[in-house]
């Protein structure tokens, strides 16, 4: 395994890769990363959906405006987004290994703000969860030595028909193509420096 440091120093997104297949067990070393992401209050407000066959990944290109390497990647990770984490708080919540008068704690505090969202509200909260699962899909790829390339150009509305969401519950967050890479990438950074992007404000 890589350092972290120099995971995210080599790290692009990749956009052209081999024909070859992801094994079983990589894949889910990468979604079990996903599972484990971090979330606010712990909602966990995603799921993974898995395309390899090529019929899907054609007609998922077709809705990401015709990228190639959405048709050409070995697999991709549709990130769902769900609304319903108002239904399963609480139960959530239960499972944890708190007493009893923490738990009515964090239901007094936490309650009042998750019944104050709305329902694109809702979706805005739990598409923001969705990216530290998305950062752990790429990263763990990267880490197999696996290409991957976060996808946000596609059409929302259709992608979830195509899925056949219930859009008042889930919808798609975000598209990630992974794949073996068949040329080496340019992994030049051209990041601010640090000290434009970091105070330390004693």
């Amino acid at each position: 395994m890589q350092n972290y440091l120099n995971l995210m120093q080599n790290r692009a997104s990749i956009r052209s890769y081999t024909k070859d297949s992801i094994s079983r067990q990589n894949l889910e070393y990468i979604l079990e990363c996903a599972r484990l992401s971090p979330s606010s209050l712990g909602l966990e407000p995603w799921k993974f959906f898995v395309f390899q066959q090529e019929k899907h990944k054609k007609e998922i290109a077709t809705i990401a405006n015709n990228q190639t390497h959405v048709a050409d990647c070995a697999a991709i990770i549709v990130v769902i987004s769900r609304a319903d984490f108002k239904d399963y708080f609480i139960e959530k919540l239960k499972k944890r290994n708190i007493s009893q008068e923490e738990l009515d704690k964090r239901i007094q505090t936490y309650q009042p703000f998750i019944d104050s969202m709305n329902l694109e509200q809702r979706f805005i909260y739990a598409k923001e969860q969705s990216y530290l699962a998305i950062a752990n899909i790429i990263n763990a790829a990267h880490s197999l030595n696996l290409g991957s390339c976060v996808i946000g150009g596609f059409n929302q509305e259709k992608m979830n028909q195509y899925l056949q969401l219930d859009a008042h519950k889930e919808r798609v967050s975000m598209l990630i193509t992974l794949g073996h890479i068949n040329t080496n990438p340019n992994t030049q950074k051209a990041r601010f420096a640090f000290d434009e992007v970091v105070e330390f404000k004693d």
